[in-house]
């Protein structure tokens, strides 16, 4: 077998078995023939093998198809303009818009682009063991290249190409830890020669060696090489992975497919994608999950986008010299079944807060940035319907903000300083949205479950009675000491009221600064905050990308400096504003925005801003109120309201998680698993004797859990909680809530056998 017969079997072969059969052949005719370790390295696992994700690792191989199709354009165009990104390239070359993405393509340019870079799944020998091709008619590579190149480990390929994604020069060579063997074949643009050969694990003599390597076919110590024929790949790259273990992706749509995570991995990307599902017989064009929400529909699409009831464009925030990051988020209509979250279409929704860098999602953080209401946005309501999705583009951070955050894997960012900044300007921009605050008052009235109210209040005299005898200082709901059940009435704040559309006018008749208060705006040393500013001018007035092309002008004191301003939309935006560290208490200034008319006078309004001193820290008082409360029974990890009890809606282990309990609007909510085995063991034996005493039992726990509940709240809100890393101390909470579920039913049971009937005592009655 020479080598074009052995290319031939490469290509056709659909299992790992026709590959070993070419392969021994091949051999077995060339003495010649050996294998030698990747990057000529002996010890190359660790180099390799840093993924642990095959989905993600297989995103490397895409994202080195889009820099060899970008690479062929750079040498088409001479290099001209010079481009200082990826996106960059992407507008000048093959005229994706820089700003709108694919989003402002049309369905053909997408499909045109997508025929340039192909992801192919097929049948393999099942799930854990697929073929995977990855296709790119980029630049290609010469035979006595690949060395240097695809087959390399930690080289500087790519490192001054700034208009290319690569950089560590490791990142494709991961998927050759998730096949059996990969087969590389390659022809540069404009060659007559076509380079290949095969990557495949070496066990090593266990005697000699700790651990194997990875090597691949040479003949004569290089690749191997054919004169290109008639057939052959015109330019660019194929990799084709045997044996690939896609057994965390057996879905042909959702979340748990190679679809699904093209769609959020490569979030935003520079060109389009095609992806051929041969397994489950479809194909479609990727363009990232940014676009889709922005609009794009493609061919397999449903028919229109996804309706949203609300959606901030790209803004951008100013981080000094840090550089600058992208903030938008959409959120997304609850469907009429209420069944699943909408954002698990575009992103895992327990982690629905995307970093990208050059379009590719390289960091997700958890929805308790969203919902929290100590530490994150306080929009628990939204964040649990799973409707809210925020991307931070980094591709305008610095260098060192980047080193800071990203890791070579592109798995992941890393935790600290920098990761914590960009999470505080995503939060303050969210809290400063009204329209945000209304959606996740109206998901509270739709996800809440109607309780009968003399119920409620007897639960609430019930367990202020217990607080105290547990000697809990703590104020009776609703204030005075001296209040009982019956005194009045706690209502919920009403929902906000849905802002009123502004029509726009051209010319504008107005704008105003949004401050109620009709003294001067406090500002401290070195807060942020946003400014909110409204106007009857048509959008395109103000570009928060480039002020040179607005009609609107910020002007502030020597105070305070403008950090970034978000996109006019509905005639309504956010100005944020920083003051500086070194500001004199005492010191008055004003902000003012201005909006040119041509051939007009300017509209224009100012509001006064003072200089104050920094708030102090909260001392914890002696005795501090308890909150109006409500218990809401969750049947089990279906409902929506399981991601309440337990952040990551994919753990659906019962036995691990009772109950937790949400703070928003000056309220508790505190949610419970009916599906919790001691609790459903012991409301079925009392069903089996008593729907009486199976009512009773539950309200008693409900009782304890609340009780547990108002404690651990009121330990949360003192300067003296734990300072355990956040996930050791959210461990610490599940257990200790799943060791005092287990309590609370053995109490609750033990009192109703007992015969002690719900107590009623006035004295204890908290409204």
């Amino acid at each position: 077998m020479n080598e074009r017969d052995l290319l031939t079997a490469f290509l056709a072969a659909t299992n790992s078995q026709q590959v070993e059969t070419a392969l021994s052949a091949y051999v077995a005719a060339n003495p010649s023939a050996s294998f030698e370790p990747v990057g000529r390295r002996p010890n190359n696992r660790g180099a390799i093998e840093v993924a642990s994700d095959a989905g993600r690792s297989m995103i490397e191989r895409v994202t080195n198809m889009l820099d060899a199709i970008l690479e062929l354009e750079h040498e088409k165009h001479g290099g001209v303009p010079i481009c200082r990104s990826p996106r960059e390239a992407a507008s000048a070359w093959l005229g994706v818009p820089e700003k709108d993405g694919l989003s402002a393509l049309t369905n053909r340019q997408r499909q045109d682009l997508a025929a340039r870079a192909v992801v192919r799944l097929e049948p393999g020998e099942g799930s854990q063991s697929r073929l995977l091709t990855v296709i790119d008619k980029g630049i290609g590579i010469e035979p006595d290249h690949l060395e240097a190149t695809i087959l390399s480990l930690n080289e500087s390929n790519k490192i001054q190409k700034h208009y290319l994604a690569g950089t560590y020069g490791q990142g494709g060579s991961s998927t050759f830890a998730f096949c059996k063997y990969a087969v590389i074949v390659s022809r540069r643009y404009a060659s007559d020669r076509v380079g290949f050969t095969l990557v495949k694990y070496e066990d090593l003599p266990a005697e000699d060696y700790k651990t194997g390597r990875y090597v691949f076919l040479v003949r004569y110590d290089a690749p191997l090489e054919v004169p290109a024929a008639a057939g052959d790949i015109a330019h660019g790259t194929i990799v084709r992975h045997f044996g690939y273990d896609l057994s965390g992706y057996t879905s042909p749509l959702g979340p748990k497919s190679i679809y699904g995570v093209l769609g959020r991995v490569m979030f935003d990307p520079v060109s389009a994608i095609r992806f051929e599902n041969q397994v489950h017989k479809y194909n479609r064009t990727i363009k990232g999950a940014r676009n889709a929400l922005n609009g794009a529909v493609d061919e397999g699409d449903e028919s229109r986008g996804p309706s949203l009831d609300h959606h901030v464009p790209m803004f951008n925030v100013d981080l000094g010299d840090y550089g600058t990051i992208g903030i938008e988020y959409w959120v997304l209509s609850r469907p009429e079944s209420r069944k699943g979250k909408p954002s698990a279409n575009f992103v895992d929704p327990s982690k629905p807060i995307v970093l990208t860098h050059n379009g590719q999602n390289q960091g997700e953080i958890t929805g308790r940035t969203i919902k929290d209401s100590k530490d994150g946005a306080d929009l628990p309501f939204l964040q649990t319907q799973g409707r809210i999705i925020c991307h931070i583009n980094c591709d305008r951070l610095s260098a060192n903000a980047k080193r800071l955050l990203f890791s070579s894997t592109r798995e992941q960012s890393r935790e600290g300083y920098m990761l914590e900044r960009i999470r505080a300007e995503l939060i303050g921009a969210l809290k400063a949205d009204d329209e945000l605050v209304r959606l996740n008052e109206e998901a509270r009235e739709q996800s809440l479950k109607e309780k009968d109210e003399d119920a409620q209040k007897n639960m609430r005299r019930q367990v202020a009675k217990l607080l105290r005898i547990a000697g809990a200082a703590l104020e009776p709901v609703g204030g005075s000491k001296d209040a009982k059940d019956g005194d009045r009435e706690v209502k919920p704040r009403p929902p906000r009221v849905k802002p009123l559309p502004i029509e726009p006018k051209d010319p504008p008749t107005f704008i105003r600064i949004m401050w109620d208060d009709e003294q001067e705006m406090p500002f401290y040393a070195g807060q942020r905050r946003y400014v909110r500013v409204e106007t009857d001018a048509n959008s395109d007035y103000h570009d928060p990308d480039d002020p040179s092309a607005s009609r609107l002008n910020i002007a502030v004191g020597d105070d305070l400096r403008v950090f970034g301003t978000s996109p006019l939309k509905g005639g309504r935006m956010r100005v944020g504003v920083e003051c500086l560290e070194s500001v004199v208490v005492g010191s008055t200034g004003s902000i003012r925005v201005e909006l040119y008319r041509k051939g007009l006078p300017a509209l224009s309004d100012e509001r006064e801003y003072g200089i104050v001193e920094p708030p102090e820290p909260k001392e914890q008082e002696r005795r501090s109120t308890l909150p109006d409360f409500e218990v809401i029974a969750v049947p089990g990890p279906e409902d929506d309201n399981w991601e309440h009890i337990c952040d990551n809606p994919d753990d659906t282990q019962v036995a691990r998680h009772a109950s937790n309990f949400v703070e928003n609007g000056g309220k508790l909510y505190i949610y419970y698993s009916e599906a919790f085995p001691r609790f459903a063991a012991e409301v079925r034996r009392f069903e089996q004797q008593n729907e009486a005493l199976a009512k009773s039992f539950r309200t008693r726990y409900e009782m304890w859990l609340a009780v547990h509940s108002l404690l651990m709240y009121q330990e949360t809100q003192t300067e003296n909680a734990t300072d355990l890393p956040e996930e050791a101390a959210e461990e610490m909470g599940r257990q200790e809530r799943v060791r005092l579920a287990i309590i609370a039913a053995m109490v609750a049971a033990q009192e109703v056998k007992s015969g002690i009937a719900d107590a009623d005592d006035d004295d204890a009655a908290v409204a």
